[in-house]
């Protein structure tokens, strides 16, 4: 379906958006901006409407009007993709959206650990001064699991900080980037062997779940270990033992298996993890990224071709 590029395009907007998003949304020429308060609303909206914006799915969303799905997230395991395909309904991720902030805070997490800023921290709340030796990162190897947009820019920052990398790629034949070494997913293990530092940045679904697990803690031995990408790639009950066991020095943890993390899981107090609530893609620029690339899009759904990370 193409829209004159005359009339404004009507567009749903989700009402879980990361901050901002609105704000730039509302900047773009030649769109009617619906903001429904919730998802009945969604629902009614789209009766109309040919355009949903949101990283949140309801069956109910996929409506005879709709054509176009600009994801707010990088992520998109929690869209129906067949169905979407089935009824000729584009879907966009916002890949590339987060890469900066994402990488800083893959940095922001493993100095905590490696600087002994995290257990300093939690020493401070109870005013102990117990000055402790840190380690330092230049010549050591990283492994990143997930050379994606977002991996590269971690493998990108970690070669300024004068450390080799590693790492896993779905389609790793032909790679052009800045680890020196790439194996395929079945790789995991032997990419953690050669790395004093593993950073996962994967994405969810079946194919990853707990990829990360008892093998790759035992392979990574005495190094660090930091996940930004999916809760589910890891196996917390591996990660716990290679914690209590001494052998892994320390997780640094922005996603989880189950989240909220519950209240009573051992990560909250372990003295070896740094952890922050799901904030690494966070960031005052995101909206304006994000816009860019509905904005391109918008110019595609309206010629019918020229899309910007297109899924479906």
């Amino acid at each position: 379906m193409r829209s004159s590029a005359a009339e404004p395009v009507r567009v749903v907007l989700h009402p879980r958006y990361p901050r901002g998003v609105e704000e730039a949304l509302r900047a773009v020429d030649g769109i009617e901006l619906v903001e429904p308060s919730d998802d009945d609303g969604v629902v009614e909206a789209l009766g109309d409407a040919p355009v949903l914006v949101t990283f949140v799915w309801d069956d109910r969303f996929l409506t005879p009007a709709l054509r176009w799905i600009q994801s707010v997230s990088v992520g998109v395991e929690q869209y129906p993709i067949e169905a979407l395909r089935e009824r000729g309904v584009a879907l966009t991720s916002a890949r590339g959206v987060n890469a900066p902030q994402v990488a800083e805070h893959v940095f922001a997490l493993l100095l905590a650990l490696t600087r002994a800023v995290g257990i300093s921290m939690r020493e401070a709340e109870r005013r102990i001064w117990r000055p402790r030796m840190g380690e330092e990162l230049e010549g050591r190897v990283m492994a990143v699991l997930g050379l994606g947009t977002i991996g590269e820019e971690v493998a990108r920052r970690a070669q300024l900080w004068g450390m080799e990398v590693v790492g896993t790629k779905a389609r790793p034949k032909g790679y052009r980037g800045h680890a020196v070494r790439v194996f395929p997913p079945e790789g995991t293990v032997e990419a953690c062997r050669l790395a004093d530092v593993v950073v996962a940045v994967l994405p969810g679904g079946d194919s990853t779940r707990h990829l990360v697990g008892r093998e790759a803690f035992d392979a990574l031995g005495r190094g660090w270990f930091v996940n930004v990408g999916r809760g589910s790639t890891v196996d917390t009950s591996a990660l716990l033992d290679a914690l209590d066991g001494g052998e892994l020095r320390g997780a640094g943890l922005d996603v989880f298996e189950d989240e909220p993390l519950p209240a009573d899981s051992p990560l909250w107090s372990h003295p070896r993890v740094v952890l922050t609530p799901h904030i690494a893609g966070l960031s005052p620029l995101y909206g304006p990224r994000l816009t860019r690339i509905f904005t391109a899009n918008l110019e595609a759904f309206r010629r019918g071709r020229g899309w910007t990370n297109r899924v479906v």
